[in-house]
């Protein structure tokens, strides 16, 4: 079974049981449906959408109940509702509140559709208010305690991941440039472009949480991080489906400058790569050598700028 499936349910079963007890400790079973529903709505999987939920939910409760409590003293029905709705919506969307367009809809079809509705008070627009807002609540402060999102943690965890794939990858080349094992399996660049993808969206989500995560991001160098992953990507897959061609047409393949600059312990400088003619039984054509030699001098200068850059940040956390 899925772990997010499973946490996502506890979550959600979590936060309706607290809920309902509220409401029954409290004599106000007869309200429950109104947090139980908001709970529904609110929780979810990423806890920047449980915050925007929120935020729409209660917003649409306000000022849809205000505004259809003031037209269905002078109106009722499908004319209520449409003159509610022609004042609700642009208001919503004046406010910036458009995330709570949908619950201030069902408020209106509710209160002016149904008879028993148009019979109430301000009390019920207040009652549904503070029970919606019991159960938003609950569902934030839930979502928050059990397991929160630490989407800076995933992302150093993905970065981690694509230098460690990076540097086997760069070792495997190495050993078998110099004759000591085979190629290397061709790389699967889906897993590889799905992580910097991920940590792109990550960095997006992160932005759109205020100033202070976007401190953070500054500080911790993730947009050069993933500018630079961005741009090793297409000379990485490059460089790799190369060396299986040339693998493949000239067997052995033999080239010890390349191996050494590959070699993950190996001090990357700024010079330009220069590939001598070792393979001598199957010497490679010029065409083909000046375009190994370019991709890899592009590649191996990015790789250099990642370990320079990680190494910075290593150092500022020890400082």
């Amino acid at each position: 079974m899925n772990d997010n499936l499973v946490k996502q349910s506890l979550r959600l079963g979590i936060s309706v049981l607290i809920t309902c007890a509220i409401a029954q400790h409290f004599d106000r079973i007869n309200f429950v449906w109104y947090p139980v529903l908001a709970v529904i709505f609110v929780v979810d999987d990423q806890d920047e959408n449980t915050l925007r939920a929120a935020r729409g939910r209660i917003l649409g409760t306000v000022t849809g109940g205000l505004v259809v409590f003031l037209v269905h003293t002078l109106l009722s029905g499908w004319i209520g509702i449409l003159i509610s709705l022609l004042i609700t919506v642009p208001l919503l969307r004046r406010l910036g509140w458009s995330s709570g367009l949908s619950t201030a809809v069902v408020i209106t079809v509710m209160f002016l559709g149904i008879h028993d509705y148009t019979l109430l008070d301000w009390n019920y627009v207040l009652n549904r208010s503070i029970d919606t807002l019991v159960g938003i609540c609950v569902a934030l402060v839930i979502s928050h305690l059990l397991w929160p999102k630490d989407r800076l943690k995933r992302m150093e965890e993905l970065h981690e991941l694509l230098m460690a794939t990076l540097n086997q990858r760069m070792f495997q080349h190495m050993q078998a440039l110099q004759g000591l094992t085979p190629m290397p399996a061709p790389l699967n660049p889906v897993s590889l472009t799905r992580n910097i993808l991920e940590i792109q969206r990550l960095m997006n989500i992160e932005q759109q949480l205020g100033p202070r995560r976007r401190d953070q991001l500054t500080r911790l160098r993730w947009n050069q991080r993933i500018s630079l992953w961005r741009s090793l990507q297409s000379h990485w897959i490059l460089i790799e489906r190369l060396l299986d061609s040339l693998s493949g047409k000239y067997q052995p393949l033999r080239l010890p400058e390349l191996a050494q600059q590959l070699d993950p312990n190996h001090v990357i400088g700024w010079n330009r790569l220069q590939l001598h003619d070792q393979n001598q039984l199957h010497p490679i054509g010029l065409a083909q050598q000046i375009l190994l030699e370019e991709e890899c001098t592009r590649f191996l200068r990015l790789v250099s700028s990642q370990r320079r850059l990680n190494r910075i940040l290593i150092q500022g956390t020890h400082r």
